[in-house]
């Protein structure tokens, strides 16, 4: 069933969340570059909040709380645009390698691709500039909501959907010229794969992912790359949010 919002136990905090991040992108009206932040950052806080509620016997407890600091303390020092996007890409990241041990757990081919990823991560992250270490951290995004995609497909409905991702993917990284374009097509195949995972949570949800996707098309008919990573984060955002609402109100 489709839980409305504020249910749950973490219910007001959700909403209030929500909230902050239509406040936060209202107040940076005709600011591209603060209104993709504001969504990118709100992704952060809506991953954690997932981590933090499938994570019933606080085993990941201290993981999540060292992650989250990191966090915050990278959007206090940020001071231009570059940096501000590298902790918030690199932090998503550091929620989606949680949630995938939390999704993996009792697997051990699937953790050790979650450690192969981190592997190739890690190495991606040495050098390089903020936009192409932003790049990297979002394409091992894309492996790690892959994952976590297979891992609920349990009946296997969604391997054609995901494997057409996944070459989409490939495609389009091998068709990208610039950083900016490596970080575009990763943002939106996950997205894309986040449709999937958020559907493969409970199908009642359809109708609710059919309104973010149909957004997501619509604001994509530019072609100012800003413009399209505003697109990206804020459904990335809208799309995590669905999830955990429902997730902590079916708990």
């Amino acid at each position: 069933m489709v839980y409305p919002p504020g249910q749950g136990k973490s219910g007001n905090f959700l909403m209030n969340l929500w909230r902050k991040y239509l406040e936060e992108y209202a107040d940076r009206d005709g600011d591209v570059e603060g209104q993709i932040v504001a969504g990118a950052n709100s992704t952060v806080e809506i991953l954690t909040s997932l981590c933090r509620t499938l994570d019933g016997r606080d085993r990941y407890k201290d993981v999540i709380d060292q992650r989250i600091a990191i966090f915050e303390e990278g959007t206090r020092q940020a001071a231009v645009f570059e940096d501000r996007l590298l902790n918030a890409t690199f932090s998503i990241y550091n929620s989606l390698n949680t949630l995938s041990h939390q999704f993996a757990e009792g697997n051990a081919q699937a953790l050790g691709m979650i450690r192969s990823v981190d592997e190739q991560a890690q190495q991606s992250i040495k050098s390089g500039t903020q936009i192409g270490r932003s790049a990297a951290a979002l394409r091992a995004c894309f492996a790690l909501v892959g994952l976590m995609t297979i891992a609920l497909d349990e009946q296997q409905a969604m391997t054609q959907a995901i494997r057409q991702l996944e070459q989409r993917f490939s495609s389009g990284a091998q068709a990208a010229a610039t950083e900016w374009e490596h970080l575009l097509n990763a943002l939106y195949r996950i997205v894309e794969m986040m449709q999937l995972l958020a559907l493969l949570t409970d199908p009642a949800l359809k109708d609710r992912i059919e309104q973010i996707a149909s957004r997501f098309q619509e604001e994509d008919q530019v072609r100012e790359i800003p413009l399209k990573m505003r697109n990206g984060f804020c459904r990335f955002f809208e799309l995590g949010h669905l999830i955990i609402t429902h997730v902590d109100a079916a708990v």
